[in-house]
């Protein structure tokens, strides 16, 4: 199944929309102060997250002898714990026989603060249409399990990340050819404004929060409230004097 995903991006429409998915997850990337990044999926070659500054990123996927880093499982990876500044899934969810044990494994090597960005083809658009009338025949990227953004969001949330942003990407048909996405690539802007949910894939952006142990240097001891200058505190004789 990875194998067919990865023949697909070769197509010219599979380029089109990793070129898409590229640009969007660079657009989140931009300003992170990330070290380290892990990226899980191939786009079919080595094509990789355009990065500025000292970022070092890392391609894994199960591709023996492919132009990738770490030819490794997403359900069973390779790494510490809290190794990555930044995860990557490249439609490894939908694609996995256990995406539960996937998103596991990607919150498990993300480093406390970290940011996890998942891609994955949304069930309501006309991707998820064609998926639908295409499933039984098979292929990719039709074949694989078309998971709703609330739903990864719900995953996420058991795991303890905390969703911090969501977004729609390519607003195209998955039919047609390179004359009528051309057309309609001046429109993207557009349709992404008024019609965001139906875009072809969605991201979600979500954070590793880990609460901190309570120190016992953390304790401090109540003070009593200062007194301002000049004012000395009632006792109870001159309260008593008053009251009389």
């Amino acid at each position: 199944m990875e194998r067919s995903l990865r023949e697909w991006f070769r197509t010219p429409l599979g380029r089109e929309l990793a070129e898409a998915e590229r640009a969007a997850l660079a657009m989140q990337l931009r300003h992170s102060p990330a070290s380290t990044l892990l990226q899980l999926g191939a786009f079919g070659d080595d094509r990789r997250i355009a990065l500025f500054g000292s970022m070092r990123q890392y391609l894994a996927d199960n591709w023996p002898d492919g132009p990738v880093d770490i030819a490794t499982r997403a359900e069973d990876l390779p790494f510490a714990s809290d190794s990555f500044d930044v995860v990557v899934l490249i439609h490894r969810l939908e694609f996995s026989a256990e995406p539960h044990q996937v998103l596991r494994e990607a919150e498990r090597v993300l480093a406390p603060e970290g940011r996890l960005l998942v891609v994955g083809f949304n069930p309501f658009s006309s991707w998820g249409l064609r998926h639908l009338w295409r499933r039984p025949a098979g292929g990719e990227p039709w074949s694989g399990r078309y998971i709703a953004q609330s739903r990864i969001e719900d995953w996420c949330r058991l795991l303890g990340l905390r969703t911090a942003s969501r977004r729609y990407l390519f607003h195209r048909p998955p039919w047609g050819g390179h004359r009528l996405h051309g057309r309609l690539r001046r429109w993207e802007s557009l349709l992404g404004s008024a019609v965001p949910w139906l875009g072809a894939v969605h991201l979600t952006v979500a954070r590793k929060h880990v609460v901190k142990p309570l120190q016992m240097r953390d304790i401090v001891r109540p003070r009593r409230a200062a007194v301002p200058n000049g004012l000395a505190q009632p006792t109870t004789r001159s309260r008593l004097h008053v009251d009389r």
